[in-house]
């Protein structure tokens, strides 16, 4: 069996998390606008509490509430990685945020970007390159870029003008 050359691994994923999170600053990207405007930070902070606070359809999931799940998983997630015993997610209390204030949404957006950079930390900490955190920050990526085109296809639709 092949074996991954963690470097290599460690590189292309902190370049995948960044981009979906930070975006590229204009520079050739793997997946998303690379001219400032396409990573989830950026989507987020175009956008006020009032378009963030709307769904789509009576019930239905608002920007507000991708963003808190996306922060949620990604908390928990790490929190698999370690192996801690009493993890008990919450997948549908991860969902309850719906409307927010403008402090709020502030507030919101920073705790995000928080846990982006938390697990930018806890990545670089990893000694051992197992199933566990190779599967873990994988379906992180892959969780976070789903709930980045949600956002964005929300934004596109409730954006005014």
């Amino acid at each position: 069996m092949p074996t991954i050359h963690a470097p290599d691994y460690l590189s292309n994923l902190t370049d995948l998390l960044r981009e979906t999170f930070e975006g590229t600053n204009g520079a050739g990207s793997h997946y998303i606008d690379g001219t400032g405007h396409g990573s989830f930070l950026e989507t987020l902070a175009s956008l006020d509490h009032d378009v963030a606070s709307t769904p789509l359809r009576s019930g239905g999931a608002t920007i507000a509430a991708h963003t808190e799940h996306a922060r949620y998983y990604l908390h928990t997630l790490r929190r698999f990685i370690d192996l801690e015993q009493d993890v008990r997610p919450d997948w549908p209390g991860s969902w309850q945020t719906r409307q927010v204030t403008e402090p709020e949404w502030t507030a919101l957006r920073q705790a995000l970007s928080d846990e982006y950079r938390a697990t930018l930390a806890h990545l670089e900490r990893i000694d051992h390159w197992d199933d566990e955190p190779i599967g873990g920050f994988l379906s992180m990526l892959a969780h976070s870029a789903y709930h980045l085109g949600a956002v964005r296809l929300l934004a596109v639709t409730l954006r005014p003008g």
